[in-house]
């Protein structure tokens, strides 16, 4: 039986976007994550606890807190201050039956992520779509496509907050 080159599994891991360990940034313990500004004109959970803005930022401040080593503190004490913006909002019907209802769909949301010391001075700037899916014939809703596309942001920026720039 033959082993595998172990440099050769670490550098196919790192090109898939996989790190090992924690990577942080020097003199960072603790970082920010303001509610996110919603932008669109899609409110979300309108009568109910919650929306978009408010289920975005707890998604990112959750993966944070998971996968990181970092504090969550207020905008003034924070080392690293994460500004997201939601800018698009979007539930387009890829598929539908005959009587136009939807088959597959997805919802697809951008967001503006500024990354700044507390010094103001901007360590990252950059934009994001992710998309999360769902078959309505298999049960799913708009809700666990959103959560997929928030799951995904919440990934990307903990990235960037790790250094990932």
């Amino acid at each position: 039986m033959r082993r595998g080159n172990p440099a050769l599994a670490v550098l196919l891991l790192a090109g898939c976007g996989y790190q090992l360990g924690e990577p942080s940034i020097a003199g960072v313990s603790t970082v920010s994550i303001p509610m996110v500004k919603n932008l669109t004109l899609r409110r979300g959970n309108e009568f109910g606890a919650g929306g978009h803005e408010i289920d975005l930022t707890q998604a990112i401040r959750d993966r944070v807190l998971s996968e990181t080593g970092y504090g969550l503190a207020s905008v003034d004490t924070a080392d690293l201050v994460a500004k997201v913006d939601l800018n698009e909002y979007s539930t387009p019907f890829l598929v539908e039956d005959k009587a136009d209802r939807p088959l597959v769909s997805n919802v697809t949301v951008r967001v503006k992520l500024v990354v700044q010391r507390r010094d103001g001075t901007v360590v990252y700037e950059g934009t994001r779509e992710e998309t999360g899916h769902l078959v309505p014939s298999r049960d799913e809703d708009e809700a666990a496509a959103r959560a997929e596309a928030f799951a995904a942001v919440a990934r990307w920026v903990v990235g960037k907050l790790q250094g990932g720039w």
